[in-house]
């Protein structure tokens, strides 16, 4: 079906342009909303193996001339029909009409798919029928992707959506579907460029506007520009696609604490003393500066010389770059150290010192003073910053061996890297000082002061970055130039760098079955792949070049003067901590449990044989099809970590000195059937049954273990109670976890209303044979053999009740056993116009969940991978929403478009990444989420501006509230986010 269109001025110079003789040779034709398409998935892929290429090329052409969100929409809905599993599935127009920035807030608008979004309202992740990311399996192309993230689930904020204009969602197995998630499988497609007939061309710019109508913070602004061209060579047997996309935006904020209210005794100006009177102890005002930019891009090459061979080669990119800059005026006063407690030149209103002065003493740094002592003031830089690189690799090549048989060979590379650290430096000038407020009647009360210097701390030859305070908290060991003596901190720096590479081969044959009443066609294959994951913590203080680290640090020569920190008026030399430091400075590595704990390894091995019918037959009358199959997944699994004898307390060697591999292998077998029965007129019944896995998540596998001896612990209790006293503590990960496992059933009901409507109901059940859970062994662990490899002596004498000797307290990740998940899933799309032609144009799409599980774990709310879990206390299952409700109203005619949409999921337990930079993700209850976006635009149809288009769109438009709460029934906390908003310019050529 090809499209014809009516050339118009504006078409022929461009296209006369792109033709050029100069530019024939090198066209670089782009598709940037179009480079991902809408239909097909890993297991359809693998069949299109077994289909003439060229009805499989019609088809797609087909898919290509519709245009619009209700074409979109009746796409989705023929894909979704014609698929012999169950599956939700974008098209491409879904994805570039509707306001998305990330193919997560896209995917979050399909039935039974929630998102998790952060405390800025952002959609980082999603969850499939109430389990969580982890348990979703991650495609591009049909084949596996890497993660940014602590573990598998893959941040899909991190995927523009004008480069991934089509996914699918897989809730039924596959055996040809493989490293597919126990939950539920999403697969990002990219384009064909040979699916389309003609040269396309798009560019688009818009304005953003973030966190609109929050009281009290400043609106962010910010760019977007996509560019993007798809066209054919040499007849059609060669296509290209390259697009490009680049966001970025910045916000500042002013942030103000103080450390609460203290007396001191008033000076007057003339030298009178006027008694005691109140001012702040302390305060921390603040200047954050956040900035953002993100960079995608792909590239296709396919070239297809005839009906029996076709190759095609693609490659995936996105940056994301997020940094955010504190300057920050920090002083301790009363409750500094040392104390002061004096001010002078003091004017008192009402009891509170309204203006005054205070002396700073000149700043000493020795071995033997590591101290400011008494300098209150400190200039304070930190730098929070996050860089994410994502690639992803693959080359296709696809052989029509027969008329009957097929093979295709898939080799692919993908990798994803995160850098992320948070680099603070703390400086003060070295000679004494004199710092001068006024509007100390409003600090009092919680607003700002007005603060000026004697000498500023603007000038690089007065003002220098060295230890404050002996903030370090650790003296060097024995034997050692400065043994005993208090380690320097002129700053602090922690951060992980994680590292995700992946490499795999796929070789699939295609068998068409003729004469079989039973089975249409044979599908057999083997998946093989290697993960290698590296998780790497660099944490410790930052201290001088010099001996000992003590001394003066310069600024760096790209420092600068930021103005009025905090709001108070102060000018402060600044600069950006980087990731390798500055000239002058270093990094003095320490250890604990928690930070030896941060470094592991983890290796996988896995290779996948898999064999599949499909099913084309009758029973009783009614058509059925669908397919029967099996995978046999080999597992070969390692990793790496610190172990040693080690607790809480810091120490700056490591006392593992190198790592230490362990792992295990195994196999599972994994059979799964899909069945759809035809009854006519629309109505379509699908049944499917599967064994599911979910790999276990990587930090719970890391091989890490720490063991110390509690000292601290009350060694005589109260009666009745006990605790560790004298007894061996520990945690660790474990490298020996089996994966999750759960024997999965789905009911559909769905019926159409030809391509343009249809109502469903679903139902499914998973009982989880095994799941992953940390579990805490009090006082009962056998530490022989452990305590034996460390080196460690066993406790003698008494302890505070628990356990003694061998006997202590043990906390890993381990396989427990039980439990299933259960929910019902409803869903309509309708276009009016059905109803009545005076509502043509208009339409509505809803969907409504409902997932109940009777699993439950013990309590790890709040808890890192190595704490203790409580005994006796429970917790439901993480990441089920019991509800998830939404909609949505649009309208698309005569060039206009519009749409309102709205999301409610109800309260869950969610994982929250980095709470504190290079910590682990913990557990929070987040309270009822509700968030509401909308869209309107319109698309010139004629004339000179054909193809021109605007549309303004928001987000968060009703300013949801991110509520977390520590422990159920617990005090609430809450981030106000704001409305976000852009205008988007665009220009789409078709010659």
């Amino acid at each position: 079906m090809k499209k014809t269109q009516k050339r118009h001025p504006i078409s022929l110079f461009i296209r006369s342009a792109l033709r050029s003789r100069e530019l024939a040779a090198g066209s670089t034709a782009t598709g940037c909303a179009l480079l991902l398409a809408a239909a097909g998935g890993p297991a359809r892929a693998a069949d299109q193996a077994a289909q003439p290429a060229d009805q499989t090329n019609q088809e797609q052409l087909q898919e290509v001339v519709i245009t619009g969100i209700r074409h979109s929409i009746e796409s989705a809905i023929k894909a979704k029909e014609k698929s012999d599993l169950i599956e939700e599935t974008i098209s491409a127009e879904d994805i570039g009409k509707l306001p998305d920035t990330t193919i997560a807030e896209s995917l979050a608008r399909l039935p039974g798919v929630t998102t998790q979004r952060d405390s800025q309202g952002n959609a980082t992740s999603v969850s499939i029928r109430g389990l969580g990311p982890d348990f979703n399996g991650y495609l591009m192309n049909g084949r596996e992707q890497t993660s940014t993230l602590d573990s598998r689930a893959v941040d899909l904020s991190v995927y523009p959506a004008e480069l991934i204009a089509g996914a699918t969602v897989y809730k039924s197995a596959d055996a040809a579907l493989v490293t597919a998630g126990l939950a539920g499988t999403i697969d990002q497609r990219l384009v064909d460029p040979l699916s389309y007939d003609h040269l396309i061309a798009r560019g688009s710019y818009e304005f953003d506007r973030y966190n609109e109508g929050v009281a009290g913070q400043p609106v962010g602004k910010g760019k977007r520009y996509t560019l993007s061209f798809v066209d054919q060579f040499a007849d059609r047997k060669l296509g290209l696609a390259i697009g490009f996309v680049h966001t970025d935006h910045d916000s500042a904020s002013l942030n103000d604490s103080t450390w609460g209210n203290a007396n001191y005794t008033a000076i007057s100006p003339s030298g009178a003393n006027l008694g005691t009177a109140q001012f702040i102890g302390g305060f921390n005002y603040a200047t954050n500066n956040y900035s953002e930019k993100r960079d995608g891009g792909a590239v296709i090459l396919k070239f297809k010389p005839n009906d029996v061979y076709q190759s095609e080669i693609d490659y995936y990119y996105a940056k994301l770059d997020l940094n955010q800059h504190i300057t920050e005026a920090q002083a301790g006063f009363a409750f500094g150290g040392p104390a002061i407690n004096t001010i002078t030149n003091a004017t008192v209103v009402n009891g509170i010192i309204d203006s005054g002065t205070i002396a700073e003493a000149p700043y000493t740094n020795t071995a033997t003073n590591p101290s400011n002592n008494g300098n209150p003031l400190i200039d304070r830089n930190e730098v929070i910053f996050d860089q994410d690189t994502i690639e992803s690799f693959g080359w296709n090549h696809a052989v029509m061996l027969a008329d009957d048989w097929n093979v295709s060979l898939d080799i692919n590379h993908n990798r994803a890297q995160r850098i992320e650290r948070d680099n603070e430096a703390y400086a003060t000038i070295d000679g004494a000082n004199t710092l001068s407020f006024t509007n100390g009647v409003a600090a009092v009360g919680g607003g700002v002061a007005n603060v000026t210097l004697a000498t500023p701390y603007t000038d690089p030859t007065q003002v220098f970055i060295h230890s404050i305070d002996g903030w370090s908290g650790v003296s060097y060991p024995a034997g050692t130039p400065f043994a005993g003596d208090t380690v320097p901190q002129a700053g602090y720096s922690k951060g992980p760098t994680i590292t995700d590479t992946l490499y795999a081969a796929r070789l699939d044959f295609g068998h068409t079955l003729t004469g079989n009443s039973l089975f249409s066609q044979l599908q057999f294959g083997a998946n093989v792949s290697k993960r290698d994951k590296e998780y790497i913590t660099d944490e410790g203080l930052i201290i001088s070049t010099n001996p000992g680290g003590y001394g003066d640090i310069a600024f760096p020569g790209n420092a600068f003067v930021a103005h009025d920190v905090g709001g108070t008026g102060l000018d402060f030399l600044s600069f950006s901590p980087a990731a390798q430091l500055w000239p002058g400075a270093q990094l003095l590595a320490k250890y604990n449990d928690d930070i030896l704990s941060k470094t592991w390894t983890v290796t996988e091995k896995v290779n996948t044989l898999y064999a599949k019918l499909d099913v084309k037959t009758e029973w009783a009358g009614i058509p059925v099809r669908g397919n029967v199959g099996v995978q046999e997944v080999f597992t070969n699994q390692s990793s790496q970590g610190y172990r040693a004898n080690v607790g809480s307390s810091v120490t700056l060697t490591n006392p593992a000195v190198t790592l230490t591999e362990m792992g295990t292998s195994y196999a599972d077998f994994l059979p799964s059937l899909n069945l759809t029965g035809d009854f006519g007129n629309g109505n379509l019944l699908r049944f499917a049954a599967a064994e599911q896995i979910a790999r276990p998540d990587m930090t719970a596998m890391r091989n890490s273990l720490a063991v110390t001896l509690d000292t601290t612990s009350n060694p005589t209790p109260p009666a009745g109670t006990v605790t560790t006293y004298n007894t061996l503590v520990g945690s660790a990960g474990n490298p020996d976890l089996r994966p999750f496992k759960a024997t999965a059933f789905d009911l559909s009901y769905e019926k159409y209303f030809q391509t343009k409507a249809y109502v469903s109901a679903a139902v499914f059940y998973k009982a989880l044979n095994t799941y992953i859970t940390q579990f805490t062994n009090f006082c009962g662990y056998d530490f022989t053999q452990t305590a034996a490899a460390l080196g460690l002596a066993l406790p003698t004498g008494p302890s505070g009740g628990c356990g003694g000797g061998a006997l202590g307290t043990y906390t890993e990740q381990i396989n427990g056993h039980g439990g299933n998940l259960r929910g019902l899933e409803l869903a309509a799309s309708l276009p009016f116009g059905m109803l009545t032609p005076w509502l043509d144009g208009f339409g509505a799409t809803a969907s409504y969940s409902s997932t109940l599980s009777s699993v439950v774990v013990p309590n790890t709310i709040g808890l890192n991978p190595a704490q203790q879990v409580p005994a006796n206390l429970t917790m439901p299952l993480p990441d089920l929403s019991h509800v998830n409700v939404k909609g949505i109203l649009y309208f698309e005619k005569w060039g206009f478009s519009a749409f309102v949409a709205d999301n409610k999921r109800s309260q869950y337990i969610g994982s929250v990444a980095n709470q504190t930079v290079g910590g682990y993700p913990a557990l929070v209850y987040i309270e009822p989420q509700r968030w509401v976006s909308a869209q309107a635009g319109y698309e010139f149809q004629s004339g000179w501006l054909k193809g021109f288009g605007l549309r303004f769109e928001g987000n968060n438009l009703n300013k949801p509230k991110y509520q977390t709460q520590q422990a159920f029934g617990g005090p609430v906390t809450t981030v106000q986010t704001g409305a976000n908003y852009d205008l988007r310019f665009f220009y789409k050529f078709e010659p």
